[in-house]
């Protein structure tokens, strides 16, 4: 039963991002890379179903399971957003939903 959905639009024409996993086709990668990639590919997936890009974002929150990743998650965040910079904030978690989960990220974006 699902008890969210993958994004949604309010009122004042902002979108919610749910938060994207790096699972793909039933599998998870070992990597942050890897995951990074994945999650990645699913929020523009999101973005461009509404006609959006990364430029539209305004705000990400990053949940990552150990410190150890800070510098593969900048570098493949500083790829994807380019010049366009939301605002942003990254925590640190003891755990993510999947314990093979090393990463999970959601998002708002505005038209």
């Amino acid at each position: 039963m699902a008890i969210y959905q993958n994004s949604k639009i309010a009122g004042n024409k902002t979108l919610y991002i749910s938060g994207q996993t790096p699972s793909k086709d039933n599998s998870t990668p070992d990597t942050i890379a890897e995951q990074m990639d994945i999650v990645i590919e699913k929020i523009a997936a999101t973005l461009e179903e509404y006609d959006l890009t990364a430029d539209d974002l305004v705000k990400i929150n990053i949940y990552i399971t150990d410190t150890a990743y800070l510098q593969t998650v900048r570098e493949k965040l500083a790829e994807f957003v380019g010049d366009s910079k939301s605002t942003a904030t990254l925590v640190v978690v003891a755990g993510l939903i999947d314990p093979a989960f090393k990463i999970e990220i959601d998002g708002i974006a505005t038209f």
